[in-house]
Parts: structure tokens; C-alpha cells; sequence
């Protein structure tokens, strides 16, 4: 990494802190449109089904719309379909807000416009990803990954945390308004920004050569062996957090012997380690090895579930519980938060352009089917086991996949394979597609 390259640089780079502020703003509505929708639909429905509902909706263009929408993107300028996929869903929202404030908003209605924002959403985020290696250069990845992801944690923090006087102050309604004056004003700033190489392709419309397209960004992932080992270590990371998201009200009252309050130290210490270790990353990622990060996060999470369960004799001094799952969680933000930076910089910086929104689409879409799978296990698993046991077995399926990376050599030859070779290989094999 080059020792130029700092947050004094990213703050310089005028166009990528356009980028940054409307993905700041974005986020910021976001954040308080997330618990606006949760109050609107349980005030229209009445009805946790629909709840559930909505959210597998939300999920379906992920996996599988994003990858198809990653592949068309490609040649395509990614500016326009970053305006206007958020100009579509600042009229979504406004149909929501106004259909339920006159009083015609339907479930059904709920229904299909959350598919059509995220169906907007699955084109939106490959077209964002994909302009970021164009408005940093390779030195600068790093420091503007970690700064975006920081700034805009703290701004669902806020967001969140404020929600609940936007919606008794202007109403759910209101509050679901301003989600989309966000949008616009989202569009309006990335229409202003200047990307030099965001000039399309010529590349042949039809059917055929599109899904010769999509067929090779699937080759590119398949035949890459570094980013076949991020899609697939991406998904396992969402995958093994999975029971620590859905069971944290059981751990706190089954295990621990304590109620809400520690639900709480958990969440904010976790991610106060999470802004910690976004901030840091740069710097260490200056002296650690890639196989460091990889190794150490993985195992970092294995660990907090298993010491989380064996001190339990422990958590009959609320004293020492608080300490303890402050440090632990804390020290696990940072670790999780290092991983995560770690894996969105090298698949930038590895990955090549011309396959980049085919790639990182596919990584999103295996990395969010990994989540509801692993929700349905550990939904099973929960109907037989007591809490402390799924963490038991989780933790050491983490532990015992990492050391396996390790003693095996897989992480090291993976990771420190010559990336210029894989792409000749990759290119090769693109062209006898083609």
C-alpha cells in the first residue's frame, strides 16, 4: 500500500466525497424509514405475517435478480442507473407515505412496491460498487472503504436512535416522506459527480450476448480462485453470525440471567468495536498479512461464541457480566469489522474491472441467500437444543473451518496466489465463451 495514500487524500478526492455524502444521506433516511415501515406495516396489518412477508420479499431480488442485473450493468454507464434506480425508489416510498395517509394502502400494495425497491435496490448497489474503483485509485481503497463504512454506521446509529421523535413529531407518515426527499436529494449528487472512464462499451444488445455476459461472470468467479474464496467466505461470515443476531434475547435471559439492558451493552459495544476497527484497518493492513485478517476475524467470532457459554457459572456477579461481555463484544466488533473491510478491499482491489459489477453482485446475492438458510437451521435447531448448545456447536464449526484454512495451507496458497496469472487464465477462458 502506498504510504501516501491516507484519509487527508480521501477527503481531497472531491468526487468520491459526492459519492459519500449521498450514500450518507441515503443511509441516513434509510435508517429511519427501517423503523417508520416496521410501525406502518404493523398499524395496517395488525398482523406479524405480513411482517415476515415483506421481509422474504425484500430478499428474493438479492439473490436472485442481482446477479442478472450485475451482468446488464456491465457497458452500461453507471452514473444514469445509479440516478435514476434512486429516483424510483423515492416514488415508491412517496406511494407508500401518500397511500397510507389517504388511506387506499393495501397489503398487497406493501407487497409489491417493497419488490420493486428492492428490485431497484439489486440494480442500484452492483452499478455503486462498481464506480468506486473508478473514483479512487488502488492506494486509496483501503482508507476510502474504511471511512464510507465508518461514516455511515454512524449514521444508522443516529438515524435509529432519533427515529422514534421524527415519527412522533411529523408521523409515520412524515417520517417515510423524508426517506424520500433523502432519495432525491441522493440523485441529485450523483448526477453532479465526474467519473472519466464511465463511458459505455460497445457491446451487443441482444438476448444471446447478454446471457454470454452473465455466463461469464459466473466463469470469472468459478475459475478466480480469490474470488470464488470471497463469495464463499463472505456467505459463511453472514452465515455464522446468523444465531448470534437471532438468538441475542435468549443469550441474554436463558444464559446470561439478565433481561434488555444487556441486549443493549451487547449491540452498542459490538458496534462501537465495529467503528473502531473500520478506522484501523488501513494502518494495519500496512503490516498484517491477508491471511492474518482472514484467520483471525474467522476465529475471533468462533471464540466469542464459545466464551460467552463457558463462563456462565460467571454471570452471578452482574458486575463481572457487564465487564466481561462489554470487553468481548467490543473486542469482537473490532475483528469482525477488520474481516469485513478486508474482504470489501481485496475484492476491489483484485477483482478486474470489466467483471466487477457481474462479481460483486453474485458475492451479494451468495452472501444473502446464506442468511434465511441459516435462519431456517437455527430455527430447527432451537426447536431441540437450549441456546447455550447452538452456540457451543457454532462456535466450534468456526473454529474447527478456520484452523482447517490454516493447517491446510488453503488460506495461504488462496490468498497469495498471483492474481495476474488468474485473470490471463480468466480472460482466456472469456474469450473461448465468447
Amino acid at each position: 500500500m502506498d504510504k501516501k495514500a491516507g484519509y487527508k487524500e480521501i477527503l481531497k478526492n472531491y468526487q468520491y466525497m459526492k459519492l459519500l455524502l449521498a450514500g450518507l444521506i441515503n443511509r441516513f433516511g434509510d435508517s429511519i424509514d427501517t423503523i417508520a415501515s416496521a410501525w406502518l406495516i404493523y398499524e395496517l396489518t395488525s398482523n406479524a405475517m405480513w411482517s415476515a412477508i415483506i421481509f422474504g420479499v425484500n430478499k428474493i431480488p438479492t439473490v436472485f435478480i442481482q446477479p442478472l442485473a450485475g451482468a446488464w450493468i456491465e457497458g452500461k454507464k453507471k452514473k444514469p442507473i445509479m440516478v435514476a434506480t434512486d429516483l424510483v425508489r423515492a416514488v415508491c416510498v412517496a406511494f407508500i407515505a401518500t397511500g397510507f395517509l389517504m388511506g387506499f394502502l393495501s397489503s398487497w400494495m406493501l407487497v409489491v412496491v417493497s419488490f420493486t425497491i428492492s428490485t431497484a435496490e439489486a440494480f442500484r448497489l452492483p452499478a455503486g460498487s462498481a464506480v468506486i474503483p473508478k473514483l479512487l485509485k488502488k492506494e486509496e481503497i483501503a482508507y476510502g472503504t474504511s471511512m464510507s463504512t465508518a461514516i455511515y454506521t454512524v449514521v444508522e446509529l443516529i438515524g435509529m436512535g432519533i427515529a422514534a421523535g421524527i415519527i412522533a413529531l411529523i408521523g409515520t407518515a412524515g417520517a417515510i416522506y423524508f426517506d424520500m426527499v433523502t432519495f432525491i436529494l441522493s440523485a441529485g449528487i450523483i448526477a453532479t459527480i465526474k467519473i472519466a472512464s464511465d463511458e459505455r462499451r460497445d457491446i451487443n444488445g441482444n438476448l444471446q450476448a447478454y446471457f454470454v455476459t452473465l455466463k461469464q461472470g459466473f466463469t470469472y468467479i468459478a475459475h478466480n480462485k480469490v474470488a470464488m474464496f470471497l463469495v464463499l467466505f463472505a456467505a459463511f461470515l453472514n452465515a455464522i453470525l446468523v444465531p448470534l443476531n437471532s438468538l441475542l434475547a435468549p443469550l441474554a435471559n436463558e444464559v446470561i440471567g439478565s433481561g434488555a439492558g444487556m441486549i443493549s451493552i451487547i449491540t452498542v459495544s459490538s458496534t462501537c468495536g465495529m467503528l473502531v476497527g473500520t478506522v484501523i484497518y488501513p494502518v494495519l493492513a500496512k503490516f498484517i498479512r491477508k491471511e492474518l485478517f482472514v484467520i483471525s476475524g474467522g476465529l475471533c467470532i468462533g471464540i466469542y461464541y464459545l466464551a460467552v457459554i463457558l463462563v456462565r457459572p460467571a454471570y452471578s456477579s452482574i458486575l463481572f457480566s457487564y465487564a466481561y461481555l462489554t470487553f468481548m463484544s467490543f473486542a469482537m466488533g473490532i475483528f469482525i469489522s477488520i474481516l469485513s473491510a478486508f474482504l470489501q478491499v481485496v475484492f476491489i482491489e483484485l477483482i478486474d474491472e470489466q467483471y466487477f459489477a457481474r462479481a460483486s453482485s453474485i458475492m451479494n446475492a451468495m452472501g444473502s441467500v446464506a442468511t434465511p438458510a441459516m435462519s431456517v437451521v437455527v430455527s430447527l435447531l432451537a426447536a431441540w437444543l437450549p441456546t447455550a448448545m447452538i452456540f457451543i456447536i457454532v462456535g466450534t464449526i468456526d473454529v474447527l473451518v478456520c484452523l482447517y484454512l490454516v493447517l491446510s495451507h488453503t488460506l495461504s496458497n488462496i490468498l497469495g496466489c498471483n492474481n495476474e496469472d488468474l485473470g490471463k487464465e480468466v480472460s482466456s477462458y472469456a474469450t473461448q465463451v465468447k
